[in-house]
């Protein structure tokens, strides 16, 4: 027979033993073993889906900074807190400031409203995400428009008296492509408006003829269309180059993603980016069209005559661009008086243009002065042949 003290001991034993088996269920049940954390603790901590290698992103729009907050604050649910987003609106500034951000890089994900400025993007090496005004379709028209009571009804009716309202030289709806319809034209231009302005000068009468998106008055009571352009390719989202391709992945996938409230205030969807090609064909030849043009003095003549002229050689040159023509293969040449007074012919190609910061289209170029550096102008044809955007430099 077992003593007190005996079944006493065993007693505390098995209360032992049993404590040690409760503790070790509590651990196996609640304690992860990969990580040794309780999940219970922890997992009310709400993490982002992605983290991205860089720190801040800058979204460049023209538009009001208020239609992209919604997207700003889901975009740092996606990525966290620490990174930083910037929206950069161009609301009011013309179409090439906008073209310096992207030739500069300065804008990681661009809203680039212009088709205009989609090839810029482009030209750039920026990324297609998604289509601008996803509710309309891919391609559009420009159009050029008189009053309803106009005596003007058609492009062969204008005058060396006629005054048109065009917009910014890299606006396609309001300055190519009518452009490219006035060739061989003598008219009185301004230029320069915002769309809404070119409408209010043709119905107050101070312009006879406005250009503009055939959408925005086709259906205006107090506009008659004389002119409608070929198709005009809709504009998109795209992504920096300088963004890792991981974090090109990441911000593709949160923004075709987002809720459908979010994508339609910053007005855009998923889609396939538009052929540009036609697009980029009619835009070049519009500039050969203009290169002689001086908006300067009216009438303009959307007309121009070859020069011709000869010049030395010189490793680095400063002058002014006193002329602009696009030769095969949609090359651009520019003409340049040096401080010498000597010429000298520029030659560079699209894509370069389009990444030279305040060079724009290249009729911006025009009365221009340029720096340029390490060049060689072949002694026989006198010729300069631009391989690297850096080589040019803007001053003014």
């Amino acid at each position: 027979m077992s003593s007190p003290k005996t079944n006493q001991a065993v007693i505390l034993t098995l209360s032992a033993i049993l404590s040690l088996s409760l503790f070790g269920i509590m651990v196996y049940l609640f304690v992860n073993p990969k990580t040794g954390l309780i999940p219970l603790v922890f997992s009310e901590i709400k993490q982002p889906i992605n983290r991205l290698q860089t720190n801040s992103l800058t979204i460049g729009i023209l538009g009001k900074t208020e239609d992209y907050t919604p997207l700003v604050e889901y975009l740092k649910q996606q990525f966290g807190d620490q990174i930083t987003i910037t929206i950069d609106s161009k609301l009011r500034e013309s179409y090439q400031e906008v073209k310096n951000q992207l030739a500069t890089k300065q804008w990681d994900i661009a809203f680039t409203l212009s088709p205009m400025i989609s090839v810029a993007a482009k030209d750039n090496g920026y990324v297609w995400v998604a289509r601008m005004f996803p509710q309309s379709p891919p391609y559009y028209q420009s159009a050029l428009f008189v009053q309803k009571n106009s005596s003007i009804q058609s492009i062969s009716d204008f005058k060396n008296t006629t005054v048109i309202a065009l917009g910014d030289v890299n606006s396609a709806s309001s300055f190519y492509m009518p452009s490219y319809d006035l060739f061989g034209k003598s008219l009185r231009v301004t230029m320069g408006h915002r769309g809404e302005v070119i409408q209010e000068l043709v119905k107050t009468g101070k312009a006879d003829v406005g250009a503009a998106s055939y959408a925005a008055v086709k259906n205006d009571p107090n506009f008659r269309v004389i002119q409608i352009s070929r198709n005009i390719p809709g504009s998109g989202v795209y992504l920096s180059p300088n963004l890792s391709d991981n974090d090109q992945k990441a911000i593709t996938q949160a923004l075709v993603n987002a809720p459908a409230n979010i994508q339609k205030k910053a007005n855009y969807g998923l889609d396939k980016e538009p052929d540009f090609s036609y697009f980029i064909q009619i835009s070049k030849r519009a500039e050969e069209v203009l290169q002689c043009a001086n908006f300067n003095q009216n009438p303009v003549n959307f007309f121009c005559s070859p020069t011709t002229a000869t010049i030395p050689k010189y490793n680095q040159i400063i002058g002014i661009v006193n002329g602009l023509s696009i030769v095969e293969n949609q090359i651009t040449r520019l003409t340049l008086q040096a401080k010498d007074q000597k010429i000298y012919y520029i030659f560079l190609n699209h894509e370069i243009l389009n990444q030279i910061p305040n060079a724009g289209s290249g009729l911006n170029l025009q009365n221009k002065t340029l720096v340029i550096t390490g060049v060689i102008a072949d002694r026989k044809s006198n010729q300069i042949v631009i391989n690297d955007p850096n080589q040019i430099q803007v001053l003014n």
